[in-house]
């Protein structure tokens, strides 16, 4: 019986139906691949985004557009708006992802065949989105509480070495345990699980054929 190895070893029906030669058993090295190709760009155009309009809300105070009060409440919501929403785009961008040797595909549960792949909407996307989002921020949560007092002392040892160092390492622990999460989200809700009427599924890239090269055609007979 075909299974993802590890937290969830159990497969379910529609997951054992795939053929074994359409079919890619996830394990931590794809899980690994598939987040960095979430995580690396959701990261990098959310902080470009928080900074330009952070930039743009403190100018719009400046020339008085915009009230004092309404900036403090705009620089709070916006890093969670501003990460769920790029978040929402690389996840509808990961769902169709082509790597190197697999592919990233949306199947029908169920399906007798990998080369039944159902199209990405937006809705699809919304769901793996929404499963992906609310786990990551409830296993944050969890492993913030359990090791917040082993976090407390590696932060209180590592800080009487400057302020830069007081400033650097709580930015430096939330990136590791939100890249941590991530991972293990991804790896263990997301990729081959079950949404609805669709799974996430990794499938081998397809190779094309080489067209076979035309006989030379016969000489005519002189």
């Amino acid at each position: 019986m075909v299974s993802k190895p590890g937290i969830f070893d159990d497969a379910s029906p529609s997951r054992a139906s795939v053929p074994l030669e359409d079919y890619i058993q996830p394990t931590l090295n794809y899980g690994l691949r598939v987040w960095w190709a979430y995580y690396w760009p959701t990261s990098l155009i959310s902080v470009v985004l928080i900074a330009t309009i952070g930039v743009a809300l403190r100018m719009a105070w400046q020339n008085l557009f915009v009230s004092a009060h309404f900036v403090r409440w705009a620089n709070r919501i916006l890093p969670y708006a501003v990460i769920y929403t790029v978040s929402l785009g690389m996840i509808y961008y990961v769902l169709a992802k082509r790597f190197r040797h697999f592919r990233v595909a949306l199947l029908p549960r169920g399906v007798s065949s990998a080369n039944q792949p159902l199209p990405r909407t937006f809705s699809r996307t919304i769901r793996v989105w929404w499963a992906f989002s609310w786990r990551a921020v409830v296993f944050s949560v969890i492993f913030r509480f359990a090791g917040g007092i082993a976090i407390g002392f590696v932060v209180a040892a590592l800080s009487i070495m400057g302020p830069v160092m007081t400033a650097l390492v709580p930015i430096v622990t939330q990136v590791i345990i939100d890249g941590a999460v991530g991972l293990f989200v991804m790896y263990s809700a997301i990729l081959d699980e079950e949404f609805g009427d669709f799974r996430v599924a990794l499938l081998p890239q397809k190779d094309i054929a080489p067209v076979a090269a035309a006989a030379p055609t016969p000489s005519a007979a002189p």
